[in-house]
């Protein structure tokens, strides 16, 4: 079975890769020394949003091309890859992990939150059709829904995001889990082994990893969202406290919450997702290798095995765990492509990247979410079943408006919603880190 099949967006096996689902905030630094990151943000957004367009309106070109190659997977990793890179640092400069986690919540939750009842509305009023704005199981069962959703651990609790495209903060949360975690224990700054040993687990057990263990069933489902729910918030807990030992105990409880879900309780395979956070960690490595923290050497050693793992995974095995017949090229293709655009990436670093790619990492986040609930908005103007009636230089038109569209509102998002509530997050940050302090 080909990836152009295990990626159709509207498949309930396998999770969609829509945007780099990287909540990252916007890279801001003199002379825009890091402009380069906010490109490949950029880059990778505004490829998930063509993709999903072109797989819903033109699919006689989307079978043609994911056929050659994994357009979805080299968006969605190269934001993680990114997001690997910087999240971390961003936790390690600050030195603070209270400061690191309420700068996460005002920065994926507000917006999030905004989209996804904006989607609600969308998908009440009925203005949907082949795809819809609301994911069924939260459509049948908002309750449990929200409180998965609340933990951004949906995806591994066999929920799944309101939105389609939420899938990707699913493993952005694991991430946060693990890294704040490491750094607790003393351990971040063994991402080249992480990395690399993430990949290896993943490919050499890649056909034993169970899919939804504990998520079978409704009920099943329900319990699995109420103790991980707790577990988090136990963690959160103790990881946050002043005191060693509770905090230690904290980062062990939310890693192996973190690593137990991603590996059997996912809607995809455990390969699929430690392949996703040994690219992570990846980036990770590569940032130490440059602030001095682990040597080249070891860098490149970890990411060439990291990466060859990743693709051997991949190439042999399907959403199902079980081993294909024949080599997919097309995924092969998008790994290499990832890392050689963040290799092409980095090259720029020090020169002054455009203004207006830069604007596009800013606001990808938006993107991200937006454009999801914008084309169903679409599909509902112009009907899926008619798609194919519309010429085809008309439905390229139609998605130059689409983009446009989406880049018109996620720049409004960005205004009104992002920027505001990461404003009011650095104002709670320095609230927190003062009271804390003992300061007035």
């Amino acid at each position: 079975m080909g990836y152009s099949r295990r990626m159709s967006l509207t498949s309930r096996a396998r999770p969609r890769p829509d945007l780099s689902g990287s909540a990252e905030a916007p890279v801001v630094s003199p002379g825009n020394r890091l402009g380069w990151l906010d490109l490949l943000r950029g880059v990778a957004a505004l490829t998930i949003a063509g993709e999903h367009f072109v797989q819903m309106v033109v699919p006689e070109l989307y079978a043609r091309v994911t056929h050659r190659f994994d357009v979805a997977s080299f968006g969605v990793f190269l934001f993680f890859l990114v997001s690997g890179y910087i999240v971390p640092a961003s936790l390690e400069r600050r030195g603070s992990v209270r400061g690191f986690w309420i700068s996460r919540f005002f920065r994926i939750y507000p917006l999030c939150l905004v989209v996804v009842l904006v989607g609600i509305g969308v998908w009440a009023a009925g203005a949907y059709t082949a795809l819809s704005p609301v994911s069924p199981f939260p459509a049948k069962h908002p309750a449990v829904a929200a409180l998965a959703n609340l933990t951004m651990l949906h995806d591994f609790v066999g929920v799944g995001g309101s939105l389609f495209v939420m899938w990707t903060l699913s493993y952005e949360m694991v991430f946060y889990l693990l890294v704040a975690g490491l750094f607790v224990l003393g351990l971040h700054r063994r991402s080249a082994e992480i990395s690399a040993g993430l990949a290896l687990i993943g490919a050499l057990a890649a056909g034993l990893f169970p899919v939804l263990l504990f998520s079978r069933d409704l009920h099943n489902t329900e319990v699995t969202v109420a103790v991980s729910a707790a577990a988090m918030a136990v963690g959160l807990t103790c990881l946050l406290s002043r005191r060693r030992a509770l905090s230690v105990t904290g980062a062990v409880l939310l890693a192996g919450l973190a690593l137990v879900l991603v590996t059997v309780n996912g809607r995809m395979p455990g390969w699929f997702g430690l392949s996703i956070l040994a690219t992570m960690f990846g980036g990770t490595a590569i940032y130490r290798a440059e602030q001095g923290q682990i040597s080249r050497r070891k860098c490149a050693a970890a990411c060439v095995v990291a990466l060859g793992a990743v693709v051997a995974a991949g190439a042999c095995w399907d959403e199902h765990a079980r081993m294909t017949h024949h080599v997919q090229w097309q995924w092969v293709a998008a790994m290499l492509a990832t890392w050689a655009a963040f290799g092409l990436g980095m090259l720029l670093r020090g020169r002054t990247v455009p203004r207006f790619l830069t604007w596009l990492g800013s606001v990808s986040y938006s993107i991200y979410l937006v454009h999801a609930v914008l084309l169903c908005v679409l599909l509902w103007l112009i009907s899926p079943t008619a798609v194919r009636d519309i010429p085809l230089w008309s439905r390229f038109g139609i998605g130059i408006v689409f983009i446009a569209v989406v880049l018109a509102v996620s720049q409004l998002t960005f205004t009104v919603v992002e920027r505001p509530a990461q404003r009011l997050g650095r104002r709670v940050t320095a609230l927190v880190e003062r009271r804390a302090n003992g300061g007035a």
